[in-house]
């Protein structure tokens, strides 16, 4: 996976657009192109959009961002939203955390991932399905004897392996737990209006704005379990969390709505029908945008 650092200049105007294109080619600086002709708010710090995955920026030019677009300034494109020249400034390849490593033994990992024969073939055509590996080879000796990059090849087995390995506590377990008075942490990752119609008491609310002021309130290795509508949202949470530090984080089973069938079933059940046009609000999309700011005196008890 890869992440983009990115400027731009962007115009509605084609006008102007094309006057920015030919004083960078004269040998203008970009910082001086923006701060004649862009009208994005990002020509305050010159330019500069952050960082971004690169599927966002892919989808205003209109083309695969590769480590070769380092420094190169690309445009004009026309999107939907006017005109940009864009610049990339920086390209980091993210590694995706987990137990697969370019010199893991393949039986190894097989024991591991009982499904990296599958994966392996469908993905990149290694192998087949159901083939054993000898004993010599690894990983990384696979990958080279096919041509596939290893580093995108541990990318797709590592995160694979966190999707189908998530750490999970039944409904019966913390009913248990809660009734004997050893309950964990429990993060309620829902929106507002879902918390409304049904919660579980003493849980905590946490969302984009309040997530740091809620987690520093815990120590790390706090046992925490994320409670969501379905378990639908929660393993990316877990993910998130525990790429931040947090060790021990688990996700409801069935999420609430599985507590309310077989544990509490006083409680409200509801449905969310995404053909009206509902999309999640998932607190991780934008946590990292509200990292430093603590929104004191916010009640996030729901006890």
């Amino acid at each position: 996976m890869i992440r983009v650092r990115a400027s731009q200049i962007f115009t509605h105007s084609m006008e102007d657009v094309v006057a920015a294109k030919k004083l960078l080619d004269a040998g203008t600086s970009f910082e001086e192109a923006v701060e004649k002709y862009s009208t994005c708010p990002s020509k305050k710090n010159g330019g500069d959009l952050g960082w971004m995955p690169e599927g966002n920026l892919q989808s205003i030019m209109g083309q695969e961002i590769s480590e070769d677009k380092l420094g190169e300034v690309i445009g004009p494109v026309h999107s939907q939203y006017g005109y940009h020249i864009l610049k990339i400034s920086e390209i980091e390849v993210e590694k995706i955390e987990g137990p697969f490593t370019p010199d893991l033994a393949m039986e190894e990992a097989n024991r591991i991932f009982p499904e990296i024969h599958s994966l392996l073939f469908k993905q990149f055509h290694i192998g087949m399905p159901v083939s054993p590996y000898k004993p010599e080879e690894t990983i990384s000796s696979v990958c080279n004897a096919h041509n596939v990059p290893v580093q995108t090849a541990l990318d797709t087995l590592n995160k694979e392996y966190s999707e189908k390995n998530i750490s999970i506590i039944t409904c019966e377990e913390l009913k248990k737990r809660i009734d004997e008075g050893n309950k964990p942490v429990m993060l309620d990752i829902r929106e507002s209006w879902e918390r409304d119609i049904s919660k579980i008491e003493g849980s905590h609310i946490i969302n984009a704005e309040n997530n740091e002021h809620v987690l520093g309130s815990f120590d790390k290795d706090r046992e925490m379990v994320l409670i969501d509508w379905k378990q639908d949202r929660s393993p990316s949470f877990q993910k998130w969390l525990s790429q931040r530090g947090y060790t021990n984080v688990k996700c409801l089973e069935g999420g609430i709505d599985l507590w309310s069938e077989k544990i509490d079933t006083r409680l409200n059940r509801y449905d969310i029908d995404e053909d009206d046009g509902y999309r999640y609000e998932d607190i991780l999309d934008e946590a990292d945008n509200h990292e430093g700011h603590d929104h004191e005196g916010h009640d996030h008890d729901e006890g």
